[in-house]
């Protein structure tokens, strides 16, 4: 009788560890903001640090490689950032704030229109008010590809990580930007992809002011690198205004350590 309650009783045991080590892991996730805009790019702004939530945040000028960029926290990470020899250029005219034709003024991060509370981390006024965007098609002379890459570098390869996107801008060619993961440096092999209006399917004058693309489950190749892409859903342009990098240490411990539990108790039967 002390054997067969041994054993209906141990996968509740293995559960619950499984469940702290969870509430563990969690603990010890690494999150990374990253605005596309700042006071030196074109009609751009900073975002302040700490933010009014009490977070760091990188600003991304364009054409700049980052190194070692800071968690939400303001610690130093070994993740590194940059474009992947396409064509990228960041501004604030028709975001969130409308017309910033003038150099943005506080006026002007203050008319920025977002739901900072359903954004999240990504919910702060200066992130939000400009963005990046891919090369434009129409543009004269432009024979380069319409989309947009990064590289995500020195990531931890026992890690998996989720992408969290934020893009708004009206009056846009393509109301919808589609942003894809690869794990090779071809940007061959798709690992996650999001759908993400920018503006309202119906009327192009609505930004999306609530709303991020998430992705998750992304496990980096070899060499620690994630390979990031967007473009509009026709080949026209993309837009991304802010980003969040959140790593997490896979669980595969917790499935072994469940695997064990269970294999006791299938031999204390077999007895």
């Amino acid at each position: 009788m002390k054997a067969k309650l041994y054993c209906r009783r141990l996968p509740r045991f293995v559960m619950a560890l499984a469940m702290v080590a969870g509430v563990a892991v969690s603990a010890h996730a690494q999150t990374v903001l990253v605005d596309f805009g700042t006071n030196l790019s074109f009609r751009g702004a900073s975002s302040p640090n700490p933010d009014p939530k009490g977070h760091f945040w990188n600003n991304y000028v364009p054409g700049v490689f980052f190194t070692d960029f800071k968690d939400i926290n303001n610690n130093a990470t070994t993740i590194d950032f940059g474009p992947d020899g396409t064509g990228v250029g960041t501004d604030s005219y028709n975001g969130p704030a409308g017309d910033t034709s003038t150099p943005p003024t506080s006026s002007h991060i203050a008319a920025t229109d977002i739901d900072t509370v359903a954004l999240g981390n990504l919910g702060v006024l200066e992130a939000a008010f400009d963005y990046a965007a891919s090369p434009d098609p129409d543009a004269p002379g432009n024979t380069a590809a319409n989309l947009t890459r990064f590289q995500i570098q020195s990531l931890d390869t026992t890690k998996a990580y989720t992408l969290t996107l934020f893009g708004s801008h009206k009056y846009s060619a393509d109301a919808t930007t589609v942003y894809s993961v690869f794990n090779n440096a071809a940007y061959t092999s798709l690992i996650g992809t999001a759908l993400l209006n920018v503006h309202d399917l119906v009327d192009a004058s609505k930004h999306n002011r609530d709303t991020v693309a998430t992705i998750s489950g992304l496990v980096p190749d070899a060499s620690g690198i994630l390979y990031l892409q967007f473009v509009g859903a026709t080949g026209a342009q993309g837009y991304l205004n802010s980003m969040q990098i959140t790593g997490v240490p896979e669980p595969s411990t917790l499935i072994l350590l469940a695997g064990s539990g269970f294999a006791i108790c299938f031999r204390r039967r077999g007895r």
